[in-house]
């Protein structure tokens, strides 16, 4: 029975002597991902408005994003890597990286913070507002139902347009939802 084993493990370790490793030589070589590895989430922040669909979307609740602080945070150990938030994003600024995340020993997130231009600092917002073209309107609602942030409300039998400035991103999803094209973005 001894002598089985003996010969069992010199033949394993003969025929390991002149096979490839089954591994690749990571740091010396490029790995190479799966077709449809889905990757993680990244961020462009010069682009993101801070309009937080991707935070109401994210079904962990990974993602916190802050307006007036102009920042976005990720848990990494939290995010499941769906890719809602990718989807939602009205500005096209999260997307979804391959590669994975490195591995860590404790619960951190990332933070980004919105750097500031002097056009924002000046007009103490991000991009334009929509606008209302009258003659174009029908008063239809959608603008307002499509708003994510509940800054429009309109009246149908009034017909009335309004823009709660304050609560506004300038995400453009109104203009977007607008079927007959009567909301421009305006700076």
């Amino acid at each position: 029975m001894e002598k089985t084993r003996i010969f069992t493990l010199a033949g394993r370790v003969l025929k390991n002597l002149f096979r490839k490793p089954a591994t690749t030589g990571y740091p010396f070589e490029p790995v190479d991902y799966p077709e449809r590895m889905r990757g993680h989430v990244t961020i462009k922040i010069e682009d993101c408005i801070s309009c937080g669909l991707c935070m109401r979307s994210c079904p962990s609740q990974a993602i916190q994003v802050d307006r007036k602080a102009g920042t976005w945070i990720i848990n990494r150990f939290d995010c499941v890597q769906c890719g809602s938030c990718v989807s939602v994003c009205p500005k096209k600024c999260l997307f979804m990286e391959k590669g994975y995340t490195a591995p860590d020993v404790q619960k951190k997130s990332e933070n980004y913070v919105k750097p500031k231009t002097e056009e924002q600092t000046a007009s103490g917002g991000g991009g334009g507002k929509p606008a209302v073209d009258p003659e174009k309107c029908v008063y239809c609602t959608l603008c307002a139902k499509k708003c994510p942030q509940e800054a429009i409300t309109v009246d149908r039998k009034e017909k009335l347009w309004k823009l709660h400035e304050e609560k506004c991103v300038g995400c453009g999803i109104c203009a977007g939802a607008c079927p007959k094209k009567a909301i421009e973005m305006k700076d």
